[in-house]
């Protein structure tokens, strides 16, 4: 089962705290002390994680007694796959899947000759890159009319 790791489990959180702060206005910034407060997390993790994000370019920061952090880009606008790819590198189901949607992970496998799996494995990684690439991070922020769009046997 694919898990997410607790960096971008806090970027998620963090990224839809901004969100909702932006609809209070477009110069509000949110510090990492606001948001591990907020949330009940380790204000050293939460600060790490806002780092991260920024160096991901998804946030930005300000300096000075006002600062903090704002987004850049709007969260309808960046797919989970892309989010997950950013925060924790290349994403694939199998490491020796050759799928065209997903960097391969290892160079290749020993046993890619006589394996019968790996054109089934390639496809199963594009599928569900195809599907974390159709959910939106505006899905997860909570104050859209929108659902969480799950797709089950090609059905939106």
């Amino acid at each position: 089962m694919i898990k997410l790791n607790r960096t971008t489990e806090y970027g998620l959180m963090a990224l839809r705290h901004m969100s909702r702060k932006t609809k209070q206005g477009p110069t509000d910034v949110t510090s990492a002390r606001e948001i591990a407060d907020s949330y009940g997390l380790p204000f050293e993790i939460t600060a790490k994680t806002l780092q991260r994000l920024k160096d991901t370019g998804l946030i930005h920061s300000a300096q000075g007694a006002r600062g903090g952090y704002a987004l850049t880009r709007e969260l309808a606008d960046i797919s989970l796959a892309e989010f997950l790819s950013l925060m924790e590198g290349p994403q694939a189901f199998v490491a020796c899947s050759n799928s065209p949607a997903v960097e391969p992970l290892t160079p290749g496998c020993e046993y890619s000759g006589k394996c019968e799996l790996k054109h089934v494995m390639g496809d199963l990684n594009s599928r569900i890159y195809n599907f974390l690439a159709g959910i939106r991070l505006a899905e997860f922020s909570g104050d859209t009319d929108l659902p969480l769009k799950i797709a089950v046997g090609g059905e939106p």
